[in-house]
C-alpha cells in the first residue's frame, strides 16, 4: 500500500495522491538539512542538535499513516475530523525516543516543536494541558489502534524502528513536573533561540517541498563591486579633514570602515556599528564592508553567508533596493536580491528566465530565497521575536548571516533594551554578525547591558567601524538647532495660535524655504491650512505642500517629486508634514521647525535642512517648539529626556549633535518605562509564547515593533477611474472571476498604495469596499470630495480633541 503526504484533484473531480509520505520526510529533511548553520553555538552539542533536528523531521508526519488520515487526504469515506489529525502523533514518539535517552528537556522540545508545526508555538504550560485534555490521549489510542497490524510497513516506508515501543502517551505528571522545574529554576534564554532555529527549520522545510519550491543555492559575490561602481576610495593620510571635500570625506570614511577588514581578530567579532553623518554615504559604505566581510568568511568558514539588510519606512527600502541593484549590476555571480516589505515584487523580472509558478515565487519571497534580502523593520524584528508559523520559517536565515539594520534611531525607545538585547544573542547562538548602521548613536546596547544583560552575566562590546566619526561629525556645520520649548503656552490648540501668531512669522521669511515636522495629523493639518491661509494674507505666491500618511501612498510619492522640483527650481515652498519625512528622504530646505520629539528623530529632521552642505547657509536654523503632545505620542520617557538635553543650550551647533545623544541617553533613572522590555525578555526566556493576557502578561506573541491599535481602520481611496477599475478587480478577486495571481501581478501594489489608515471616529458613514470584506472601508469616487482633500488627505472633522500619530 502506499500513503501520502498531498494529493491533488483530477479534472473529472477524483482525488489521488501527488506525493509519497516518506518522499516528502525526505524532501524536508533535505531542505532543513540545505539551511542548517555549523556555526550555531548552544551548550547543547551541534552534532546533538542535528540528530533532535533529524528526528522531529522524521516524526513530524507520522501521524499522517493512519487510515484516518490517509482517508481524509484522498477524500474516502468514512472521514473523521478528530481522528484524521496527525501532527501530535508523531510528537509522542519522538518525545520518548528522547526520553529514552535521558534527555527530557529535549524530548519536551521535539514534542511542542511537532504538535505546533502547523500553528503558532505556545507556552510549555498549554503544552501540559493538552496532554491532560483525555480526549486528546483517547484521539492517540484510536490512531495507535488503527496501525498496529501495520506497523512493520510503516517502518520500512518510513525508516524509523522501534515504533512499537515509542508509541506511547506522554506522562502528563513528568511532564508537568519538568515543564516546572524548567520554567521556574532553569529558564535560559538559548532554549528561546533553539525552539525557534529547529521550528524554523522545520516548518520552512515542510513548505518548501509541499508546494514544489527548490532551495536557493547562495553564491560567491565579488567583493569590490562597491569599488567598481565609486572607485577604490585609497586610504586618506590628512591630518586636517577640514581640507577635504564632500566626496573625498566619503572616500575617508570608506576606507577608514573596511580597513578594520585587516585586522586578525574581525571574524572573531560580531557586534559592530556604524556611526556618521547624514549624506555621508553610509548605504554603500556599509555593503562595501559586508560584501568583504562576506568574501572574508567564505574563504576562511567556509560557507556564503546571506545579507540581510532591515529599514524602517517603504520609501527608503525601494531607494536601497535601487542602489543595491545598480552596485550588483556589475556582478559576474548575477546574485539574487529580494525586496521583502509591503509592496514587495513577487514577480520579478520576467527577463530573468526564472519560470517558477506564482505559489513558488511566493514561497521564494516569504523563505528568503535569495544572496541579499532587503526588508522592513516590521519584517525583520517581529520574526526575531515572535511565535508565529507564517513569520519563522525564515528565523533559520538569521543563522550564519550578515545583518545591517539603517535608521535603527526610529526605534522605540522603551523597546530599545530589548532590542539590543535580542540582537547580542542572535549573534551569539546564531553566529550572526551584525551592524548598526545611524547617524545619530542610539545607545541600544548599552541600554540593554544596564536592563537586561548585566543580570543574565552578559556584556555586549560593538566595535564602531567609522573609528573618527567624532571628527567626521566635527567637519560639519549645515545646521543648528535652537530649542523655542517655552515660547509656546496653553493647550495645544492655543500653542498652534501662538505659533502662527507670532513665532512663525518672527523666524520665517518668504525667501527661505522651509520644513515643519509635527507629532500628530490633526497639528499638521491645522498647521498646513493656517500657513496656506497666511501666505494669502500676505499676498504671497510661497507653494506649501503637505506630506504624512493621511494622505494615499500613491499620492505622497508623487508628492515629494513636485516638492524636489519646487526646491531644485529655487521658489522657496514650505512644507508641513509628520515623521513620515524623517528617514531617507533626499530634500534639502533653507530652514525648519519640528516638535519635541525624541532627540534622534530632531536629528534626522536637521538633515533636509542644507544636507548638502552648501556653505553659504552654514548653521541653518532648525526650531524645536512644543505643542504639548510629545508625551501623548511618545511617552512620557521621551518627552521628559528630550526636554533635559535641549534646555541646557540656547543653540547647539551640528558638530555637537552626538552629545546631545549622549545626554538624551544618559541617567535615565525611570527604570519602569523600560518594564514592557524587561517582561518581553522574561517570556522569550521561559518560552512564553503565547498568553490569553496580552496586556499584562507580554508574551512574545504580543510583540509589536510598531504599536498597532484597534480603533483604525483601514480605507480604500477611490482617486480617479484608474483607482475604480483597481476596486473592481479586488472585488472579481474575491468572488473568482480573476486568480489571486492575476490580481497579485496586475493591481495588488495599485491597491495597496491606495489604502490609508484612518481612525474609527472618522469613519462614520462608510460603507465596505464591497460585501464580501468589511475589514476595508470605501471612500467612493462620487462622494472623494466630501470624505478627502487632495491637499491634506482624509478630512477629519470632529468634535473630539483626540491626537492621532501616523
Amino acid at each position: 500500500m502506499s500513503y501520502y503526504s498531498h494529493s491533488t484533484t483530477r479534472e473529472d473531480g477524483t482525488t489521488v495522491g501527488s506525493k509519497l509520505l516518506a518522499v516528502h520526510t525526505q524532501g524536508v529533511l533535505d531542505k532543513a538539512l540545505h539551511h542548517w548553520h555549523d556555526g550555531i553555538s548552544f551548550d547543547v552539542s551541534n552534532t546533538q542538535i542535528k540528530a533532535l533536528l533529524e528526528d522531529i523531521v522524521r516524526f513530524h508526519d507520522l501521524g499522517k499513516y493512519t487510515p484516518y488520515f490517509q482517508n481524509y487526504l484522498l477524500k474516502r469515506p468514512p472521514i473523521d475530523q478528530k481522528l484524521k489529525q496527525h501532527a501530535r502523533f508523531g510528537g509522542y514518539a519522538a518525545y520518548q525516543r528522547w526520553l529514552d535517552k535521558g534527555e527530557q528537556k529535549l524530548a519536551i522540545v521535539a514534542l511542542l516543536l511537532i504538535y505546533r508545526h502547523h500553528s503558532y508555538l505556545f507556552r510549555l504550560n498549554d503544552l501540559v494541558k493538552k496532554l491532560e485534555d483525555g480526549d486528546n490521549q483517547k484521539v492517540f489510542n484510536e490512531q495507535l489502534h488503527s496501525i498496529e497490524q501495520i506497523i512493520k510497513t510503516i517502518e520500512q516506508d518510513s525508516q524509523l524502528f522501534d515504533l512499537k515501543s515509542l508509541l506511547v502517551y506522554p506522562n502528563v505528571r513528568g511532564v508537568r513536573r519538568a515543564e516546572r522545574v524548567w520554567v521556574k529554576k532553569q529558564a535560559d534564554i538559548q532554549d528561546y533561540y533553539l525552539c525557534n532555529y529547529l521550528f524554523s527549520l522545520l516548518i520552512e522545510g515542510d513548505k518548501l517541498d509541499a508546494s514544489e519550491t527548490e532551495v536557493y543555492h547562495r553564491k560567491p559575490i565579488e567583493p569590490d563591486l562597491v569599488d567598481r561602481r565609486f572607485g577604490k576610495p585609497a586610504p586618506s593620510d590628512a591630518v586636517d579633514l577640514f581640507s577635504l571635500n564632500q566626496n573625498e570625506i566619503r572616500n575617508f570614511c570608506r576606507s577608514e570602515v573596511v580597513a578594520h577588514l585587516e585586522n586578525e581578530d574581525v571574524l572573531g567579532q560580531r557586534v559592530f556599528t556604524l556611526t556618521a553623518p547624514t549624506g555621508i554615504g553610509k548605504t554603500m559604505t556599509a555593503l562595501d564592508f559586508a560584501l568583504k566581510l562576506k568574501d572574508k568568511i567564505s574563504k576562511v568558514e567556509g560557507y556564503e553567508p546571506q545579507l540581510i539588510y532591515a529599514l524602517p519606512f517603504i520609501n527608503i527600502i525601494e531607494q536601497a533596493l535601487s542602489e543595491y541593484e545598480k552596485t550588483l549590476a556589475k556582478s559576474s555571480f548575477a546574485p539574487l536580491t529580494l525586496g521583502h516589505y509591503q509592496f514587495a515584487d513577487i514577480f520579478g523580472d520576467p527577463q530573468d528566465g526564472d519560470e517558477s509558478g506564482y505559489e513558488q515565487k511566493l514561497m521564494q519571497l516569504d523563505t528568503w530565497q535569495s544572496d541579499i534580502v532587503i526588508t522592513s523593520f516590521v519584517q525583520f524584528f517581529e520574526t526575531l521575536i515572535c511565535n508565529r508559523n507564517k513569520l519563522l520559517k525564515k528565523f533559520n536565515h538569521y543563522a550564519g548571516s550578515i545583518i545591517i539594520l539603517d535608521e535603527v534611531q526610529t526605534l522605540r525607545l522603551d523597546y530599545m533594551p530589548l532590542i539590543g538585547a535580542a540582537l547580542h544573542y542572535l549573534a551569539k547562538f546564531l553566529n550572526a554578525r551584525i551592524i548598526l548602521m545611524t547617524a545619530t548613536k542610539p545607545k541600544i546596547f548599552e541600554l540593554a547591558e544596564k536592563e537586561i544583560l548585566t543580570d543574565e552575566g552578559e556584556t555586549v562590546r560593538p566595535l564602531e567601524l567609522l573609528t573618527s566619526h567624532d571628527k567626521v561629525f566635527a567637519l560639519f556645520n549645515r545646521t543648528t538647532i535652537y530649542p523655542k520649548l517655552t515660547d509656546l503656552e496653553g493647550e495645544p490648540e492655543e500653542r498652534s495660535q501662538s505659533f502662527m501668531e507670532s513665532l512663525f512669522p518672527s523666524l520665517w521669511s518668504s525667501e527661505k524655504s522651509c520644513i515643519i515636522v509635527c507629532n500628530t495629523v490633526n497639528r499638521s493639518i491645522f498647521l498646513h491650512d493656517s500657513i496656506k491661509d497666511y501666505c494669502g494674507e500676505h499676498g504671497l505666491n510661497t507653494p506649501v505642500f503637505y506630506l504624512s500618511t493621511n494622505i494615499a501612498p500613491v499620492e505622497r510619492m508623487e508628492r515629494i517629486e513636485q516638492i524636489k522640483q519646487a526646491l531644485d527650481e529655487g521658489v522657496a515652498p514650505i512644507l508641513i508634514a509628520t515623521q513620515v519625512v524623517e528617514a531617507g528622504v533626499d530634500i534639502d530646505f533653507d530652514m525648519g521647525f519640528r516638535d519635541l520629539g525624541p532627540i534622534d528623530s530632531i536629528i534626522q529632521v536637521a538633515g533636509r535642512i542644507n544636507r548638502h552642505d552648501d556653505r553659504t547657509r552654514s548653521g541653518a536654523p532648525l526650531y524645536i517648539v512644543d505643542f504639548a503632545e510629545c508625551d501623548t505620542i511618545y511617552g512620557k520617557l521621551t518627552a521628559t529626556q528630550a526636554r533635559k538635553a535641549l534646555r541646557e543650550a540656547e543653540a547647539i551647533p551640528e558638530k555637537d549633535y552626538l552629545n546631545l545623544i549622549t545626554k538624551y541617553f544618559d541617567d535615565i533613572s525611570d527604570r519602569l518605562s523600560f518594564r514592557k522590555s524587561r517582561a518581553f525578555f522574561a517570556s522569550m526566556k521561559t518560552l512564553k509564547y503565547d498568553h490569553e493576557n496580552w496586556k499584562e502578561e507580554h508574551p512574545v506573541s504580543a510583540f509589536r515593533i510598531i504599536e498597532q491599535s484597534s480603533d483604525y481602520r483601514s480605507v480604500f481611496i477611490e482617486l480617479d477611474e484608474e483607482s475604480s477599475s483597481i476596486r473592481d478587480a479586488y472585488l472579481n478577486k474575491i468572488i473568482g472571476q480573476i486568480s489571486k495571481e492575476d490580481f497579485d501581478r496586475t493591481y495588488k501594489r495599485s491597491f495597496q498604495q491606495r489604502i490609508i489608515s484612518v481612525p474609527k471616529k472618522y469613519t462614520h458613514g462608510l460603507e465596505a469596499i464591497n460585501q464580501y470584506d468589511e475589514n476595508i472601508l470605501l471612500v467612493p469616487l462620487e462622494l472623494l470630495n466630501t470624505y478627502y482633500d487632495r491637499s491634506t488627505g482624509f478630512k477629519r472633522e470632529t468634535e473630539s480633541n483626540e491626537t492621532y500619530m501616523f
